[in-house]
């Protein structure tokens, strides 16, 4: 009577994975963070994007959270960290990007159309114009530069 000792094994496993499901990072959308892939064209990550035009992929590892911005195209835009309430933009991708962060404001284009990118709990990735002149932006989020 192997079947039965090996049907009450598995459940065990099962049952004892639950625990560590409930535990997993989310973005708060109920969508979980990746555990690898931060910088790649393509990681293995679900799209947490609200803006058509962009794709925002959510990376979390040591209690720190990074929001990775790419184009349709896959290149990467630009990249945010984020533990508490600070953040900071990684030198990453191959598109030169601006980035304006709570701690450190930077100007934006004068009459630039606002875009919010992604929403998270407490902030916003917001681009502000468009190419060379743009400005990506982390703001509250109830919003605002």
């Amino acid at each position: 009577m192997r079947i039965p000792r090996i049907v009450g094994v598995v459940g065990v496993v099962i049952l004892a994975s639950v625990p560590l499901v409930g535990m997993a990072q989310s973005d708060n959308h109920g969508s979980p963070l990746a555990k690898r892939g931060l910088g790649q064209t393509q990681p293995l990550a679900a799209n947490l994007s609200q803006n058509s035009n962009w794709l925002v992929y959510g990376f979390e590892r040591e209690g720190i959270t990074y929001y990775q911005v790419n184009d349709l195209a896959g290149r990467v835009h630009v990249i945010i960290g984020n533990a508490d309430d600070v953040f900071w933009a990684l030198p990453a991708g191959d598109v030169p990007a601006r980035v304006s962060l709570p701690t450190l404001r930077v100007q934006t284009p004068r009459g630039a159309r606002r875009s919010e990118v992604y929403r998270g709990q407490g902030f916003s990735l917001v681009l502000y114009g468009t190419g060379t002149d743009a400005v990506w932006s982390v703001e509250p989020a109830n919003g605002g530069n």
